[in-house]
């Protein structure tokens, strides 16, 4: 019983710890959003951003896909410094 309790225990920490991990991506993802408005890179554009992948850790590139409505869907990078927002990027455009 106590064996099964531990297991127990440790699967629910890593679970939350997990959770936050999703939630403060989603945050930076949101935070780069602001960034992207901010800077100007779709100008008035709407467009959905759609998550392709997620470098480093200290210093991280979080690359997403702008789905713009009416042009071309651009590649954007959004590269940060311990949550802070350095750059934004469009290194592609489709």
């Amino acid at each position: 019983m106590l064996k099964t309790l531990t297991v127990s225990a440790a699967a629910t920490a890593t679970f939350f710890a997990m959770g936050t991990a999703f939630a403060s991506l989603s945050d930076d993802i949101n935070n780069c959003r602001a960034a992207i408005d901010e800077a100007g890179l779709l100008g008035e554009a709407e467009y959905t951003l759609d998550f392709i992948d997620d470098k480093g850790n200290r210093n991280r590139v979080i690359t997403l896909e702008a789905n713009v409505v009416g042009a071309d869907d651009a590649v954007i990078e959004c590269r940060m410094s311990r949550s802070k927002i350095k750059e934004v990027v469009v290194v592609e455009a489709e």
